[in-house]
């Protein structure tokens, strides 16, 4: 209780920034998301067209080969978790961004059939979610185990960063020159990645010659003893076991809600806003908006969680953006509400990915979190699939996405009291040693 209190105390938004070395994860964390989110998430808008138009391919087909890839990467982050695990984060991370930036050039952006355009997603989901959840992730966590929240916090403003950006920018590329050539560029910026994370990243603040949340020699040996010996722990935690335990299943369902909820509303938010009354033109800008004001809402998630703790931030984090939902279906009865309610989901945008490396890591503790989000994170990727499934059923049903607006408002609510009833550091070894194995 007191290393955490000391750290409260200390915490300063200046104090946040003093990463030293680890700025090397962030640049690579930050970076690395961009890059994914151009060819599997907000760049899709601009180079799925391009792609689909150019080698004859149907549009929808395309588009929903994201859902396939989605399940393929799920299998594949029990692999990727293997690999990390023998090899070390550093490692298996240099090499998916290069995978990833081969598969842009020669599949992606080169696809002729919809099996080539297919194995592409499934490849790029893979290593790109894999590279950072199950590897930076967790290396974050080594890194700074007390200021994990709010770097996290900054690591996840690369994905606001794309939402903001990647659309105007593939379309000033695409007047240079024809698209297999001008969005070569994300390619060979992976493949630079992938040699940067090689070259400057190291699995432990030990290997790069510092101290655990850049403290000083005279700190660590007050403070960080407890930790000493991480780098030869073996975690003996094991997938049967992981199943069983119930916080395994809690902590993959409270970010799997998040992720759903977020997803669900983001992916369909233009269209959403226009049927409230919105026109195109201004419900594309929101979205460009609300990539923006997520690059705060990613810091600030992080910071409260490092500052109040991860499971308070949480719960803060999912009550605001079930307020964002809320003042959304307001606007059916008072247009002005989509601006409120813009802002706010803008805001909220960050803390998704925020909250799926945080709040596994504040259950099971900084020793076992990375074995156990090998089993975790697949989970809460399942559930996060499902919002294409929730929004076809709703929009079916219904005739819009009104139900199924409230059903995400509703899930965000459910967490809130998830969260409250979990024990915060229960499985964590370092608050609680008599877990540890004689």
């Amino acid at each position: 209780m007191g290393e955490g209190v000391a750290m409260e105390k200390k915490l300063t938004v200046r104090e946040s920034f003093r990463l030293g070395k680890g700025w090397y994860l962030m640049i690579f964390a930050i970076l690395a998301m961009m890059v994914t989110n151009a060819g599997v998430n907000d760049g899709l808008n601009v180079a799925l067209p391009e792609i689909a138009a150019g080698a004859g391919l149907d549009y929808e087909l395309c588009l929903s080969m994201g859902t396939v890839a989605g399940f393929v990467g799920v299998i594949m982050m029990f692999v990727i978790a293997k690999f990390r695990d023998r090899f070390g984060g550093r490692k298996v991370s240099a090499v998916l961004f290069i995978i990833f930036g081969l598969t842009f050039y020669f599949l992606f952006l080169r696809a002729e059939n919809i099996v080539m355009y297919a194995v592409s997603q499934c490849i790029m989901v893979s290593c790109g979610q894999g590279c950072f959840y199950l590897c930076t992730g967790p290396m974050q966590s080594d890194w700074f185990p007390k200021k994990r929240g709010v770097v996290n916090g900054i690591s996840t403003i690369g994905a606001n960063i794309g939402t903001a950006v990647l659309a105007p920018l593939m379309t000033v590329l695409l007047t240079m020159a024809q698209y297999k050539t001008s969005l070569s560029v994300f390619a060979v910026a992976a493949v630079l990645l992938g040699v940067f994370a090689w070259v400057f990243l190291r699995d432990t603040p030990q290997e790069a010659g510092v101290y655990p949340d850049n403290v000083t020699k005279e700190v660590y040996e007050k403070e960080y003893r407890k930790i000493a010996g991480q780098a030869a722990y073996v975690s003996n935690w094991t997938v049967p076991k992981m199943l069983k335990c119930k916080e395994v299943w809690l902590t993959a369902m409270v970010p799997g809600f998040i992720t759903l909820g977020l997803l669900g509303v983001i992916t369909q938010f233009v269209q959403r806003n226009i049927s409230l009354g919105l026109s195109g033109k201004v419900a594309i800008g929101a979205m460009t908006a609300a990539g923006l004001i997520g690059i705060l809402g990613s810091y600030t998630i992080g910071y409260l969680d490092t500052k109040i703790g991860t499971k308070r931030a949480c719960m803060i984090y999912c009550g605001i953006f079930a307020l964002g939902i809320f003042f959304n279906l307001l606007a059916a009865f008072w247009l002005p509400f989509v601006y409120l309610s813009i802002f706010i989901v803008g805001f909220s945008l960050g803390g998704s990915t925020n909250m799926s490396l945080s709040f596994p890591a504040s259950v099971f503790g900084v020793l076992d979190y990375p074995k156990v989000n090998g089993v975790i994170f697949p989970i809460n990727y399942c559930i996060g699939c499902l919002n294409f499934l929730v929004n076809a059923v709703v929009m079916k049903i219904t005739g819009s996405l009104t139900g199924a607006y409230i059903v995400y408002m509703c899930l965000f609510l459910v967490n809130i009291l998830i969260v409250a009833r979990t024990e915060e550091g229960k499985w964590d070894k370092l608050k609680h040693p008599e877990l540890m194995e004689k």
